[in-house]
Parts: structure tokens; C-alpha cells; sequence
């Protein structure tokens, strides 16, 4: 064998050497962290896991909750969520490791999903709001409450006698997290005057009191409560007050929101409904003149908070009673309603009752509820509201507590006397109802509310059966592409109504 030359050799080993260097050893990454990335990726209910469901379930961001809709036939105590998060993440609900096909419960409250990083070093919160539903509703209502700002909605629809759907939104108390339901009671701003229409009717089918009976002076119901009473004021009448045509505060700023009339001077401390009543008397002496026409009684169509104040001041004195009293036991206890009151202040507030948030500086909780009793007294809750409807709706169904004859004069236009926009021509307004919507609504009478953390709607009865109610805990001031909050509602209501006809 010969020997190899040192040239050959040298070689030999670089060739060895490439071939060595060629097998790649295992891989290894000095210095590697654990991930800190905390993110939910996906979160949703899937028909394959979820008996119930026809087609997959995720969630809508409203107001920094994540707001999920699944059918009324799914069961939402035993739910079986699919989630994704970052790799190496940790997940948990409420409190619960998440195992894929497991069920959780998500029936009540805020569920909360934790999501830990694969290093521990970072967490990161999303709360849930699952309900049973119908999805198109609710993502309207949804789209609704972000654009508004809105934490909590009630909505009620009926067809006929039966209610169809009934939902709650969002929260009716932010601060402790509790979830609007339809049984929440909501302050009702100006549906309120509905209700004191009831009373005013019921004294009226009681024998007690005459629609055109005038209400001031020596033959009048409040005779000898108030000074400064004119002949103007004389001739005011019920149903003048009932259908806005007194022209009490025409050309006035509101006297019932106005702090010149509503409050002790110099003070935050409300003055008795009386006192309201009165400086109201002797701030218009006379009818108002607008340079066309005198808004004298009967004229002309003139909202005034004030005018039902001064009628539930009549309810207390034709019935002898405190004006709460006598709507609970008169009006409301026959139909078998019993959670419906006058509101208060925050300290004041029921176990079941909203929460207001005012926005844009607005005060909410400035607006003395017992003193505007009438006017914008009432809190009750959208299911109360259409057992109501049910009781003043012509059907025979559930028998009415009020005679044909009598819904029928509450329902009919007023026939104001004057000229112009709201005189003669106006057909929009009867005793303690708005009507005769141009677009809306299909014939039903109803009525909008609008105070500082409140905005409310109600229609009975549209031509095809169908009945709702539509109510928020607080009220914004800006506009989206449909309009304002109050054009919004109006709107919305109307869909749901047609949606479930």
C-alpha cells in the first residue's frame, strides 16, 4: 500500500471536514422567553358544539362589553364557548381553567374571560354579556346603545294581547354590574302624562269629574289654592289641560325645568307643586300673543309640563286622595299592576330600579319626580307598560277597564279652534296622546319621554295588533346617521313592531 504524500493527506482532511460540517447539529436558541402576548383571538358558540343553534354565535363589542345573542331555545347554563387565544396562553372563565367542549354557565351577570400569557407577566380581561334573543333586534339595539352611549335598554314588543318579545340590554347599574331584564323599572319622563290621563278618565267614569269643567276660580275644581287668578284662568278647562290647548306656558321656558320656578331661591331645594302651579299663574296673567293669534283656551296646541301638574293636583283634590294613591288603587290595582310608582332621587331609589347616567353635564338626578308627578313622575318597566295597553285597547280580549266610548274620546284628536300649524289643522294630539304619525307607527296612539338620563317610547295598538315599548337609562344629545336619539327610537320601535307581526 503506498503511503500518502502530505499534499494528499491535507486533502483528505478538508474534504472530511466539509463533510463533517455538512450534519447540522440540533438547533439551539440561547436566551428564549416565554411569550407575553395576552390576547382573546376568537370567542363564539358553535352549532357543532351547541345543541340549540342553527348557525354560530359571536360576540358584538357594545360599550366595552362583548354582547352575544343565541336563540330562545338554547339552554344558557350549559353553553360550550370556542375560544382562541395567543400561543401559550392561559385561559379562564370566571375563574374556571377553559377546556374546548366543556360548558359554562352564562345565565346571569358579566362573565369575565382571562386570558394569562404564556409568561405570566401580562393578563388581560373581556367581559361578556350572553343572552337569548333575536339577532337581527339586537344588533340594531346594540348598534343603538354604542352610537348613544346607552348602558341599558328595555325592550318590550306585543301582538294583540301576548307579548311577543321581551329583552333587556346592557347594564341598569354600572357601578355594581347588574344586567337590564324587562322587569326593571325605568323613570317614563313624559309617558308619565298617560298615566295621569287614566286618572283624569277614571274620575270621569267614576262620576266624579266633567271634562269641561274649569279648573280655576270660584267655580273651579282648585278653587281657593292659588292667588293671582284671572279670567284667562278662568276659563281654562280639563280637557284644555288634557290636550295641551290651555296656552298656560306659550312663550314661557318651561316653568316645570326651570329653576326660577321650580326651586326655593338660591337653593337646589324643590317648591311644593302648588308653588310651581303658581308662579306659573302669575307669570302668564293673560293669553299669550304671538303677533298672528292669541293662545288664549281651546286655541291652539302648546305642550305644557305644567298643565299636568295642575291635573294631578285636580286628581287629589276630586279624589281625596295623594295622587300616587289614587293611581295605584284606581287605576293601576285593577289591572293587576302592582310595581309601578312615583320616582325619587338616588338615595330614593327601588331595589329594582335603573341607575340614570346623564351626559353632556346633564343632571338626571335633579328633577323632583314627586313635585312633576303628572308631568314626568312615573317609573315602571316595559312589561308593566304593555299589560297596561291591554286594559285601554278597544279588545275584548281582556276586558277594559275604561268604557268604548270613553277610549274613544281619549283617542280622538282634539279639535283645536285656532289657525296655522297647530291650530285647526293640527291632528295629532288627543287627551294625553300623541297620534296620526305621518310614517309611523300604523295608526297606533304614543308617546315619547325626554329628561336628562331618561329617553322612553310607547305605541298601542297600530292597525295590525302590534303594541311596544322601547326605553333607555340614559339620554344622549348627539346624532348618528339616522338622526337623533329620539328619531332613532321612533324608527327602531316601529321595525320591531313590523318584525314581529
Amino acid at each position: 500500500m503506498k503511503r500518502l504524500t502530505t499534499k494528499c493527506l491535507a486533502a483528505v482532511l478538508l474534504v472530511l471536514g466539509a463533510a463533517a460540517c455538512s450534519k447540522k447539529d440540533p438547533e439551539v436558541v440561547v436566551g428564549a422567553q416565554p411569550s407575553h402576548e395576552a390576547s382573546l383571538k376568537y370567542f363564539a358558540f358553535s352549532p357543532k358544539d351547541n345543541s340549540g343553534l342553527r348557525e354560530t354565535a359571536s360576540a358584538i363589542l357594545c360599550n366595552g362589553y362583548y354582547c352575544v345573542t343565541v336563540p330562545e331555545e338554547a339552554n344558557l347554563t350549559a353553553l360550550v364557548p370556542a375560544i382562541e387565544v395567543s400561543p401559550g396562553a392561559a385561559v379562564t372563565i370566571d375563574g374556571r381553567p377553559y377546556s374546548p367542549g366543556t360548558s359554562y354557565d352564562f345565565s346571569t351577570g358579566i362573565q369575565t374571560v382571562q386570558v394569562v400569557s404564556e409568561s405570566g407577566q401580562r393578563t388581560s380581561k373581556y367581559q361578556f354579556m350572553v343572552k337569548n334573543g333575536d339577532l337581527e333586534v339586537d344588533r340594531k339595539v346594540y348598534a343603538f346603545m354604542s352610537d348613544f352611549h346607552v348602558p341599558g335598554v328595555s325592550i318590550s314588543i306585543m301582538k294583540g294581547t301576548k307579548v311577543v318579545y321581551s329583552c333587556g340590554y346592557g347594564l341598569a347599574d354600572k357601578e355594581r354590574g347588574v344586567r337590564v331584564t324587562p322587569d326593571h323599572l325605568f323613570r317614563m319622563a313624559s309617558i308619565s302624562k298617560q298615566f295621569c290621563a287614566l286618572c283624569i278618565m277614571r274620575l270621569v267614569e267614576q262620576g266624579r269629574l266633567q271634562l269641561d269643567q274649569t279648573v280655576f276660580g270660584e267655580n273651579g275644581i282648585l278653587r281657593g289654592i292659588y292667588g293671582f287668578v284671572t279670567p284667562y284662568h278662568e276659563a281654562i278647562t280639563v280637557r284644555h289641560l288634557l290636550s295641551h290647548s290651555s296656552g298656560i306656558t306659550k312663550g314661557l321656558t318651561d316653568p316645570a325645568f326651570n329653576w326660577s320656578y321650580r326651586m326655593f331661591e338660591g337653593t337646589s331645594i324643590p317648591v311644593p307643586t302648588d308653588t310651581l302651579i303658581q308662579r306659573t299663574l302669575k307669570a302668564r296673567p293673560q293669553p299669550y300673543n304671538d303677533g298672528s293669534q292669541v293662545w288664549g283656551p281651546g286655541v291652539a296646541f302648546s305642550y305644557s309640563n305644567v298643565g299636568y301638574c295642575i291635573l294631578h293636583r285636580v286628581v287629589e283634590v276630586v279624589s281625596g286622595k295623594d295622587y300616587e294613591s289614587f293611581l295605584k288603587e284606581d287605576v293601576l290595582e285593577p289591572m293587576g299592576i302592582a310595581d309601578t310608582h312615583i320616582g325619587g332621587y338616588l338615595s330614593e331609589r327601588r331595589p329594582n330600579e335603573c341607575v340614570y347616567y346623564s351626559q353632556d353635564g346633564a343632571d338626571g338626578y335633579s328633577n323632583c319626580l314627586p313635585q312633576l308627578a303628572g308631568a314626568a313622575g312615573i317609573i315602571t318597566s316595559t312589561n308593566q307598560l304593555m299589560k297596561l295597553l291591554t286594559y285601554i285597547d278597544e279588545d275584548d280580549e281582556v276586558p277594559d277597564l275604561f268604557s268604548y266610548e270613553t277610549l274613544m274620546e281619549m283617542y280622538t284628536p282634539y279639535q283645536y279652534s285656532g289657525s296655522g300649524t297647530y291650530g285647526s289643522n293640527y291632528h295629532r294630539y288627543g287627551l294625553g296622546w300623541r297620534m296620526n304619525h305621518s310614517v309611523l307607527f300604523g295608526g297606533a296612539h304614543y308617546h315619547g319621554g325626554d329628561i336628562a338620563g331618561t329617553a322612553t317610547l310607547w305605541a298601542g295598538r297600530t292597525y295590525t295588533g302590534m303594541s311596544g315599548a322601547f326605553v333607555c337609562n340614559s339620554r344622549a344629545y348627539n346624532s348618528n346617521a339616522t338622526g337623533s336619539m329620539d328619531d332613532n327610537l321612533y324608527v327602531l320601535l316601529d321595525r320591531f313592531m313590523k318584525h314581529f307581526e
